[in-house]
């Protein structure tokens, strides 16, 4: 039960990390700088298909993935970024919304409160949709692999965190 819940969270900060860097990039039009906006703009559709292939590839040498298995593997990532990116963008744009519902000069507490239910109504999505991408790409790993994968991304969410914090 622990292993599910570890694989789990691992896996949310694989396909999450891909899915957030595309969401900002697509959302980085506005002139922000983020790790992921190059100096002419957002990242292209084509530019998000080779970083997510570059991730995965990545991912396939620390786990010793054969061929087979990146065959398996590929859609279901790529799958997973396509529904997601358009769920992190909605993150991004209720975000945007309670920030200006916040800074108007009377605070809208029913538009506060239907903001954040569309949040949380989102982030029950990406949920639901990383359950999928787990119990998917789980079936295709090897235990051995799915304990590689959890050292590599919990060592790579370590690192990330301390940088941050």
């Amino acid at each position: 039960m622990r292993k599910n819940r570890t694989l789990r969270a691992a896996l949310l900060g694989f396909v999450g990390g891909i899915a957030l860097a595309g969401g900002v990039t697509v959302l980085a039009s506005d002139g922000n700088t983020s790790a992921m906006h190059h100096m002419a703009g957002p990242m292209s559709q084509a530019e998000m298909t080779a970083h997510i292939d570059k991730v995965c590839r990545h991912m396939y040498v620390e786990i010793d993935a054969t061929d087979a298995q990146k065959a398996a593997l590929d859609p279901i990532f790529k799958q997973a970024a396509a529904e997601l990116i358009p769920m992190y963008q909605q993150l991004h744009a209720g975000h945007e919304q309670v920030l200006k519902l916040l800074a108007a000069p009377t605070i809208d507490r029913t538009a506060l409160e239907q903001a954040s239910a569309a949040q949380i109504a989102v982030h029950d999505q990406i949920a639901r949709r990383m359950t999928r991408l787990v119990e998917d790409s789980s079936n295709v790993l090897t235990p051995d692999q799915r304990k590689q994968l959890v050292a590599h991304l919990t060592q790579h969410m370590s690192m990330t965190s301390s940088m941050h914090g």
